[in-house]
């Protein structure tokens, strides 16, 4: 961040004209080096002018960027699962408008977006970390308005919901009822309101797909490299 900082020595009700302010050589200085000051109703008031320099909190900026890292990879999940939802709302409600049979019809739409979901995106949901599941969580609050348990409540039933929300949480892992709190997860909507500004761009899913990857070859080296040393 920059700051750029002007100190006055002395309080003054109303700033002075410009040709109140004068120039003075500093004692035993050249003309490289010159203090301004104001004459004020008699008074004689240095003023000082810093240098502009660059201050950065560390925490902050661990923490803005661990924000940036993490939204740049599932604001394009969140994008994605959104759409689903709005398309999969649409067939339910056009199931709804037919009148015949709408329980078991909308129980075997409901079915099969679960098999396309899987057949489409399970290797990504296998890769997806703690960390990522939890940004995810909130931005599909943020992009829907419902949580992640909602949703899987809404398209299963309330019991699967339940079992798979405290099956993670046994686990230390994401909490599907994550929220997107506006105020207490301001840096979080700064860093999306940058990415829908065009100054961050967000990964594709491609490129998620191919990150995935080259961690799971890491991986699999470090862990062989382990092997060989036991």
């Amino acid at each position: 961040m920059k700051f750029r900082l002007l100190f006055f020595l002395g309080l003054v009700t109303s700033f002075p004209s410009l040709s109140q302010i004068r120039k003075t050589d500093s004692i035993g200085d050249t003309n490289k080096n010159r203090a301004l000051y104001i004459i004020e109703k008699g008074d004689t008031i240095p003023v000082f002018i810093l240098k502009e320099f660059n201050y950065t909190d560390p925490d902050f900026a661990r923490e803005w960027n661990r924000t940036v890292f993490f939204t740049k990879r599932m604001y394009t999940y969140a994008k994605i699962i959104d759409s689903i939802v709005k398309s999969h709302d649409t067939k339910l409600a056009e199931i709804e408008k037919n009148g015949s049979k709408k329980r078991r019809k909308s129980k075997k739409t409901n079915k099969a977006l679960k098999k396309t979901l899987w057949d489409e995106y399970s290797y990504e949901i296998k890769n997806l970390t703690n960390t990522r599941g939890d940004y995810l969580t909130r931005l599909v609050h943020r992009e829907t308005g419902s949580t992640a348990y909602e949703l899987i409540k809404k398209y299963k039933n309330g019991r699967t919901a339940f079992f798979w929300n405290s099956v993670l949480w046994s686990f230390g892992s994401t909490n599907l009822k994550n929220k997107f709190d506006p105020k207490e997860d301001w840096m979080l909507k700064l860093v999306v309101d940058d990415i829908e500004a065009g100054k961050i761009i967000p990964y594709t899913r491609a490129q998620l797909i191919q990150e995935m990857k080259a961690r799971e070859a890491r991986d699999k080296a470090r862990k062989k490299k382990n092997n060989k040393r036991n």
